[in-house]
């Protein structure tokens, strides 16, 4: 990806499951070699990714390099915030960007574009 050449972000589709569930994996390694493990990686496989994608909750920014970031956004998490009443909030997880393209503006782009998706719902 070009330092000018912003990702473009998308709804995930089926298709892009096995490298979302690689890049998540990546993230994750990385995060525990860092000493802030974060997530539980036998949880993060291509049903969890496909859970995802069929409600349409799984963002992905690609470039010409392919899929170099990730996250959800929900409409609710019954998990973290019980009492919260749908529609108040979205709540945006598993943001994950490919080391390669650290700091070229990967997760500012995933953000604005969650963002617009929370405002528009």
């Amino acid at each position: 990806m070009d330092s000018e050449e912003p990702p473009n972000v998308r709804v995930a589709c089926s298709g892009d499951i096995d490298e979302v569930v690689r890049l998540m994996h990546d993230a994750a390694a990385w995060m525990s070699a860092k000493g802030t493990p974060a997530w539980d990686v036998a949880r993060i496989d291509r049903t969890f990714a496909e859970t995802f994608v069929l409600r349409s909750e799984l963002l992905v920014a690609s470039c010409s390099d392919g899929i170099v970031g990730c996250c959800t956004l929900s409409a609710e998490d019954p998990e973290f915030w019980p009492d919260a009443l749908k529609g108040e909030a979205a709540y945006l997880h598993k943001l994950a960007v490919r080391r390669t393209h650290a700091g070229r503006g990967v997760s500012s782009a995933l953000i604005e574009a969650c963002r617009h998706a929370a405002r528009t719902q």
